[in-house]
């Protein structure tokens, strides 16, 4: 399988937290980014629950759905955000919604970039290859 950029990196030390409210989704993303080796894949389809295990879990990266009952990904980001022990964590929002606004939201509250669905898998690849080169160069 072509990982394109995360073909020559080694994610046997990155865990990954996936957060969307729609099951199809998160299994899509966890399928994706299976071959690459990474540590750990956690899919999460209840944002409150995510969130409440974010600390224990203390995934690299989280995938972050914006549109989601409950918690939306903004309360999600702002919490995780607010707590200065996290802010280790790369958080790439990944929704539906590709407006400039709702970007530069996500951006003003701390995400580390954003994705707009339907997934391109070279593009999500891209986007965690230059998340991983971020921590591994302590970015």
């Amino acid at each position: 399988m072509d990982l394109g950029a995360l073909n020559n990196i080694d994610c046997s030390n990155i865990s990954i937290m996936i957060v969307d409210d729609i099951p199809i989704n998160t299994k899509l993303l966890g399928k994706l980014l299976e071959p690459a080796g990474f540590k750990s894949l956690l899919q999460y389809n209840n944002s409150q629950m995510a969130l409440d295990s974010v600390k224990s879990v203390n995934p690299d990266i989280i995938l972050l759905d914006v549109m989601m009952p409950g918690v939306d990904g903004f309360s999600f980001l702002s919490a995780i955000r607010e707590d200065h022990s996290l802010d280790h964590i790369r958080i790439i929002m990944v929704s539906a919604v590709s407006e400039s606004e709702e970007i530069q939201k996500a951006g003003s509250i701390g995400a580390n970039d954003y994705l707009t669905k339907p997934i391109n898998a070279k593009r999500l690849y891209s986007c965690i290859a230059n998340q991983i080169g971020k921590i591994k160069g302590g970015n």
